[in-house]
């Protein structure tokens, strides 16, 4: 049976319609890949809100691609730092940076600022801390971080799978980097006022003269 000119133009209509839905759907999954890319490792939205929020997906990924991110956290919401805070108030920021290093190993670093309160090793009062924290670590697979590895120059190691905590990355560099005591600045403790205070009353005559009508010193003369 031999074609029309109706037919073949048709076709040709077919033909056409589907080279140009390909070529849409090429662009479409193109645009929503590119998107998402860069949503995920340039343009992070800064995370907050509850820990499930400070979670970095696929965090091999990010380092390969050179992602960031910033993110905060409130100081209440770090159970294990809570036994060495006089206050929970107040939140940190983190920033999380992904690279390789010199070996083409993935790395993050990390940086964590704010401010926590410690307690005063001479006063036993509360004081504010401020935090200043950058550390670099190596990723390895489960299982696979070297034990081996005896440089003193090598950054540290930690697990990663699909999923890192960044919560928990956060509250693990916050307790190293937490001084072993603290004290307040030269003027500004309050136990430094009271001895000051205690030291000029047993100076003063009246002190002395107290001293000598106690019984147990008028009986030595």
């Amino acid at each position: 049976m031999s074609e029309t000119a109706g037919d073949k133009s048709e076709g040709a209509c077919v033909g056409r319609r589907e080279v140009a839905l390909s070529a849409w759907l090429y662009r479409e999954i193109a645009v929503i890949i590119f998107d998402r890319r860069c949503r995920k490792y340039y343009h992070a939205a800064l995370m907050s809100g509850p820990a499930a929020a400070h979670v970095l997906d696929d965090p091999f990924g990010f380092a390969r691609a050179a992602g960031q991110l910033q993110g905060q956290l409130a100081v209440s919401a770090l159970p294990r730092l809570q036994d060495q805070l006089a206050g929970n108030a107040g939140e940190v920021q983190y920033s999380v940076h992904g690279g390789l290093d010199p070996l083409d190993r993935p790395q993050l670093e990390v940086e964590v600022t704010g401010t926590v309160e410690l307690l005063c090793a001479h006063c036993v009062k509360p004081l504010r801390h401020p935090l200043a924290l950058r550390t670099r670590v190596l990723m390895a697979q489960p299982g696979t971080v070297p034990l081996d590895d005896e440089d003193p120059e090598s950054p540290e190691w930690i697990e990663a799978g699909q999923e890192l905590d960044l919560q928990e990355l956060v509250e693990d560099e916050i307790l190293l980097g937490l001084p072993l005591s603290v004290r307040h600045a030269q003027g500004h403790c309050s136990s430094e006022s009271q001895d000051a205070y205690g030291k000029k009353a047993a100076d003063s005559p009246f002190a002395r003269l107290a001293s000598l009508l106690e019984p147990g010193q008028t009986n030595k003369r």
